[in-house]
């Protein structure tokens, strides 16, 4: 049994989010830097004395400061508004929802300006001349004015776009998309297996790197670990928590670098969005029984519905290949765990048919979603999702029947699931 490191992973995605937002406000505010010198130099060079004359150094120096105070203001004021909103809309989604939206690109794009503009202003007021009653330049007071005036209009923006991106149906379509965008990114087939062979008796045991969410498995890394003929059988897959007592893998033979194998397996403190199909669809659901359970917004739920169809006809439709490997050295990489569509449907199905199934209407429309599903299933052979559909379908009905559903609903419900038998 290789031992391995078990400490505790680093958020990388929190650092990289970091390290964005410091090299936003870096350019940021070297740009306002050159902004206020550039002015300063203008007024010096060639509107001196100013043609216009707007006031004294010494007023100007008053208004830079009050507008310097004001962007400030201002900055805190926008980011504000985006926090409001979301605790707004709290009551129709899950916290750990929320939580994905506090953070927005428009947000830092807003933050750095705001920087780039306090970092001008205050270099035009340092480098003001000396003598209060000079003319003030013309130049630096009116950049000061206009930087201003984009600050309050880029509050009026914060507040749109907050309210624009924080509805309900710009919530659910935006994690629609963001599953979508995972799917496109994953790791398309290496080597197709229609058997995959047991692992021999004298296996190593592989046990996890450390304790959090596994976000990712170098399969590159892991085959160059193994020496030739060395095989690899997975026992663990993006979205799962592991701890140091977790057999991740099992490596025959016993010279293979188990460490190096282990280390193959990148873990986070928490799990994310980005790169986890699985949490990213998980969230979709989240919003739907949220929906449903607390407050019986049975029009958000539609909403859901919808959107989570599109997406899991197209998980089934491009379907998720296993992370299977060889090279011509005979090293081989068999992943026996990774998702596949049947086990997103399960997931999301599981999850949303007791409460929809309290609702006729909801039942109606979360049927149609397996219908639809299982259409796919059919064209692309999918005989795991079909089987999963009609198992789901069955449950549904039985629900149905133990929530006491109406006569009249609970015979529509059941046209509905006879449609997909014919279909089948």
């Amino acid at each position: 049994m290789g031992e391995t490191n078990r400490g505790r992973p680093r958020p990388r995605w929190a650092t990289l989010r970091l390290g964005e937002i410091t090299v936003a406000m870096g350019m940021a505010m070297a740009a306002g830097l050159g902004v206020g010198l550039a002015a300063l130099a203008v007024d010096t060079a060639w509107l001196w004395p100013p043609p216009v004359e707007l006031g004294t150094v010494g007023s100007a120096r008053v208004l830079l400061g009050s507008v310097t105070g004001g962007l400030i203001t201002v900055a805190v004021f926008g980011l504000w508004m985006r926090t409001v909103v979301v605790g707004l809309m709290a009551a129709h989604f899950s916290p750990r929802t929320l939580l994905t939206f506090l953070d927005d690109r428009f947000q830092r794009n807003l933050l750095a300006f705001m920087s780039a503009g306090v970092v001008a202003v205050l270099v035009i007021l340092v480098r003001m001349p000396s003598d209060e009653q000079a003319a003030a330049p013309i130049v630096s007071t009116v950049l000061a004015v206009i930087i201003a005036l984009a600050a309050m209009a880029g509050v009026l923006l914060a507040i749109q776009h907050a309210t624009r991106s924080l509805s309900l149906s710009e919530l659910v379509s935006h994690l629609a998309d963001n599953a979508l965008k995972v799917l496109d990114r994953h790791p398309g087939a290496r080597l197709e297996i229609t058997g995959v062979p047991p692992p021999t008796s004298a296996a190593q045991t592989v046990l996890a790197p450390g304790t959090g969410w596994v976000t990712a498995i170098d399969i590159d890394r892991m085959r160059k670990a193994l020496p030739a003929g060395g095989v690899v059988h997975l026992r663990c897959r993006v979205g799962e928590f592991v701890t140091p007592r977790c057999t991740v893998a099992l490596v025959s033979p016993a010279d293979a670098n188990l460490d190096s194998v282990a280390e193959a397996i990148s873990l986070a403190r928490t799990r994310s969005a980005d790169m986890d199909l699985a949490f990213a669809v998980s969230q979709l659901v989240d919003v739907g029984t949220f929906a449903l359970q607390a407050h019986a917004d049975t029009a958000t739920a539609h909403e859901v519905l919808v959107h989570l169809e599109a997406v899991l006809v197209e998980i089934v439709e491009r379907g998720l290949p296993r992370l299977h490997d060889k090279d011509q050295d005979g090293r081989c990489i068999y992943d026996e765990f990774g998702w596949d569509p049947a086990d997103l449907v399960q997931l999301c199905a599981e999850r949303l048919r007791e409460p929809a199934a309290r609702d006729p209407e909801t039942a109606r429309h979360l049927m149609h979603m397996l219908d639809r599903v299982r259409e796919a299933a059919e064209e692309r052979e999918a005989f795991a999702v079909l089987s999963e559909v009609r198992r789901q379908v069955e449950m549904v009905l039985a629900l149905a029947d133990a929530n006491g559903m109406l006569a009249r609903d609970r015979q529509r419900l059941e046209r509905e699931a006879e449609a997909f038998v014919e279909g089948h």
